[in-house]
């Protein structure tokens, strides 16, 4: 019988923005956000919050939502994610919702879910969304992504990817010839089977992980296919204190405050 978990992996010692999963300018810690926007999803069973900060914990069980302790050597939000998920042995798919997320919403969500229960030979799995309008595709932060024609990743990468040599005038949130987005956007879900994720949390680093600073690129380079399933999607993660601020803006605008 299936059974869907999301984790969401959280920690304080986040690099460019410090606790930045409790920042409360909109009356919610941050990762509270994230948490509804996964309980909304219906194809989700269970939602945990994956953390190794007992202040974190405290915040998520006193909004209603359940904690699981995590080590604090975790190197990386997978292996969180990972030594979580054995925790629930009933899984036969775990989601790894990124905790600075706070747009989450069941669209993607449900887009992942649905889309790993009919690609049963993938291993893993990630959502792509059209290039929103008005960012340049210079845009390290955003990752461009290029697929197969089955649909799954050929390659992420901060840099433009592909380059049009013919028209390379042209608008990146445009159409190919065939209807498709000229460029993808990837965002930052996963998908496992749960076998899988404890193997690829076992992985050594890879080159090209390292040179991009993209974690899924490890599993290209282990020859592992990731399933990329389009998805409307237009939150943005908060990484930056601008991006928060701008986060805050457009929750409390959506509220009409």
């Amino acid at each position: 019988m299936s059974h869907v978990l999301a984790v969401i992996p959280a920690r304080l010692a986040s690099t460019r923005l410090p606790r930045k999963v409790l920042l409360d300018k909109t009356g919610k810690p941050l990762v509270q956000h994230v948490y509804e926007g996964a309980k909304a999803c219906r194809l989700i069973d269970k939602v945990v919050v994956a953390t190794d900060a007992e202040e974190v914990a405290r915040v998520v069980r006193g909004f209603g939502g359940e904690a699981v302790m995590t080590s604090p050597d975790c190197q990386s939000g997978t292996d969180r994610v990972a030594q979580a998920a054995r925790k629930f042995p009933r899984a036969t798919l775990v989601i790894n919702v990124q905790g600075d997320e706070p747009e989450m919403s069941p669209v993607p969500l449900t887009a992942l879910v649905a889309g790993m229960k009919k690609v049963r030979a993938a291993q893993m799995g990630t959502i792509v969304t059209p290039w929103p309008a008005g960012v340049p595709l210079s845009e390290p932060g955003f990752v461009k992504v290029v697929t197969d024609r089955k649909g799954f990743a050929l390659y992420f990468s901060r840099s433009p990817l592909p380059f049009y040599r013919e028209h390379p005038e042209l608008p990146a949130d445009g159409r190919r010839e065939d209807g498709q987005p000229r460029y993808l956007k990837h965002v930052g879900l996963y998908a496992f089977r749960p076998k899988f994720l404890q193997k690829y949390a076992k992985m050594a680093q890879t080159p090209l992980e390292k040179a991009e600073s993209l974690e899924q690129l490890r599993a290209l380079e282990n020859g592992v296919k990731i399933a990329a399933f389009l998805s409307e999607y237009r939150g943005y993660e908060v990484n930056t204190p601008a991006d928060y601020e701008a986060f805050v803006s457009r929750e409390l605008g959506r509220r009409g405050r």
